[in-house]
């Protein structure tokens, strides 16, 4: 009977840390652009950029929006890396 107590409460210990595992989530390394430009509201690629860094993840442009966005001049653009959420599967 002790032995089996221990089982089940190894069982919840384990099911109480996966929850909290799935509550904190996990996070990985995705590609991104950090774009600044030297005046506020410069578009390019279809997008406003101002004199504050904004970073986009490269899954959210497509290829041409990449190449005109590092091919501005005007633009400061340096390529990062950003944390970003997985959903833990179900």
């Amino acid at each position: 009977m002790a032995k089996e107590n221990a089982g089940a409460a190894a069982k919840a210990a384990a099911e109480k840390a996966a929850a909290a595992q799935k509550a904190a989530g996990k996070t990985v390394k995705v590609p991104a652009l950090s774009v600044v430009s030297g005046r506020e509201g410069f578009r390019r690629a279809g997008r406003a950029w101002g004199k504050e860094a904004t970073v986009v993840k490269l899954s959210e442009l497509s290829k041409e929006q990449i190449k005109q966005i590092k091919g501005e001049a005007l633009l400061g653009v340096t390529e990062v890396e950003i944390d970003e959420e997985i959903a833990a599967a179900e």
